[in-house]
C-alpha cells in the first residue's frame, strides 16, 4: 500500500497547489454556479485518479477499499494542519473561504472513500470497459 500512500500525497500535493494558485476562480459565494461547479467537477476528476489506478494494480475489492483509504489518508493528515493556517497558506482566498473550502475537502476525500467500495465489476481481462 505505499505506492497508494505516495498516489494519495501526489493528488494532495497537486490539488493543493491549484487552489493556492486558482482558489479564487472556484470559491466566490456571491457566484453560487462557481461554487457548485467546484463539487460536481471533482467527481470525475476522483474516478479519474482512482478507478483506472485500482484497475491497473490488479486489486480485489477488499485491496481496493485499502487503497482508498491509503490515497485519502496523507491529504486528510495534512489539511487537517493547513486549515489551520488557511488565510496563511491560500493567500488568494479570503480567510471566511475556510469553511467553504474545509466543506469541499470532506466531500473530495468521501469520494474518494467510496470509490474503495465499488466492486470490482468495472474490471474485465485488466482493461476498463467503457
Amino acid at each position: 500500500m505505499p505506492f497508494f500512500l505516495c498516489w494519495g500525497f501526489v493528488i494532495w500535493l497537486v490539488a493543493s497547489a491549484i487552489f493556492r494558485l486558482m482558489g479564487h476562480y472556484f470559491f466566490i459565494p456571491d457566484e453560487p454556479f462557481f461554487m457548485l461547479s467546484a463539487y460536481i467537477l471533482v467527481i470525475p476528476i476522483i474516478w479519474v485518479v482512482t478507478i483506472p489506478i485500482y484497475s491497473l494494480k490488479k486489486l480485489s475489492d477488499s485491496k481496493q477499499l485499502q487503497a482508498a483509504i491509503c490515497i485519502a489518508l496523507p491529504g486528510m493528515l495534512i489539511d487537517a494542519v493547513v486549515l489551520i493556517f488557511f488565510d496563511t497558506i491560500f493567500t488568494n482566498l479570503p480567510a471566511d473561504l475556510d469553511r467553504y473550502f474545509a466543506s469541499w475537502l470532506l466531500w473530495a476525500y468521501s469520494l474518494i472513500l467510496l470509490t474503495g467500495f465499488m466492486k470490482a465489476s468495472y474490471k474485465t481481462k485488466n482493461r476498463l470497459i467503457p
